[in-house]
């Protein structure tokens, strides 16, 4: 099986979990909730940061990065020395206490202010761009690496290419190999259960507004949004779609060997009874029950879906990715989805 990238939290058992599969490890990605370091979801609580370390420094030689992969930041913190000296003092703890590799980002406007308030910090520390900025070509990944190199940061040793390019394998193929023949060394990501809409419409606008309620500039209406306006609204009116979605599935991660090093999971907020679940299935090659239930965004549906990960025929893979994405005409998503997923409510996409 290929190397999971998996969220750390520091709850409960699962500090004692992840170092029971350190051997599953390809790294570890965690969020610290705090207003110094934005990340891309909303803050449903705070970290604490002593249990934090001790649970990071419990996974050994395995990489540790910080989320510091919100959208976008309120544009003063760009100029505020004391904001950057803040998200400067919690990355010099993290790397003396934790021994963090680096951070996840986003926004390359902060990680160049932050270079520039703190070079010695930054030289210590991988800058690498999230999954969000959405690498689907090597033009995008060059532009991305040659940015980092105008800061103090090291340019990374993994990306996590554009969940999009999962269902693609002939583009995927050529993004990985032109990657890793210009950057010795270079680990090729993917994500696997995000669970969003293939080449998703409101994503880019969906993050901005997680940013905006995460920097106190407006109030949350997210999930309203999607729930009345967006991807849950299409979601429930034809399950179909969510077939289309990248994700990966467990039974799949082996075919992706020659394209990728490791495979990434989300949905850090989900709890770690999700979490431990999500990396069973994914350990085992295997999982029987609700597609819904290994899902992050999408997750919080399965009460009102169930699709039965061990009913979808065994050559999902090959016709999700070698078809056209002419899904108006192909509907061969929509006639599985009337064979095998399972409608739990009645239909109704406000109940």
């Amino acid at each position: 099986m290929l190397p999971l990238d998996v969220p750390f939290v520091p709850e409960g058992d699962y500090p004692d979990f992840l170092a029971d599969h350190c051997g599953s490890l390809a790294s570890v990605h965690f969020s610290l909730t705090n207003p110094a370091m934005g990340d891309a979801r909303q803050r449903t609580g705070t970290t604490d940061f002593g249990a934090l370390v001790a649970g990071l420094n419990r996974l050994g030689g395995v990489p540790k990065y910080v989320l510091m992969n919100t959208r976008l930041h309120a544009p003063d913190k760009y100029f505020s020395a004391k904001s950057l000296a803040a998200t400067a003092t919690l990355l010099t703890r993290l790397t003396n206490e934790a021994d963090i590799q680096g951070l996840i980002f986003s926004d390359a406007y902060y990680l160049q202010a932050l270079s520039d308030l703190a070079p010695e910090l930054a030289n210590r520390l991988e800058a690498v761009p999230s999954v969000n900025t959405m690498i689907d070509s090597t033009a995008r990944a060059f532009a991305l690496l040659n940015m980092i190199t105008t800061t103090h940061f090291q340019t990374p040793t993994k990306l996590v290419l554009d969940r999009n390019l999962n269902r693609n394998f002939s583009r995927l193929e050529n993004v990985s190999d032109k990657l890793k023949s210009a950057f010795q060394g270079l680990h090729i990501h993917l994500i696997a259960n995000e669970g969003c809409l293939l080449n998703c419409p409101y994503k880019a606008a969906h993050d901005a507004h997680i940013a905006l309620v995460n920097e106190g500039l407006c109030g949350d209406r997210t999930f309203a949004m999607n729930r009345d306006l967006g991807c849950i609204r299409q979601l429930l009116n034809a399950p179909g779609d969510f077939l289309r979605s990248p994700f990966i599935r467990p039974e799949d991660t082996d075919l992706y060997d020659s394209v990728a090093d490791a495979i990434k999971l989300c949905g850090r907020n989900k709890g770690i009874g999700f979490l431990k679940r999500a990396i069973t299935a994914y350990e085992n090659s295997s999982y029987a029950g609700n597609l819904l239930d290994l899902m992050d965004a999408m997750g919080d549906l399965a009460d009102r879906v169930n699709i039965p990960n061990d009913k979808l025929p065994e050559d999902f893979l090959h016709q999700v990715t070698g078809c056209a994405k002419t899904c108006h005409t192909c509907q061969w998503c929509s006639s599985l989805a009337d064979e095998v997923i399972i409608r739990t409510d009645p239909g109704l996409p406000k109940l």
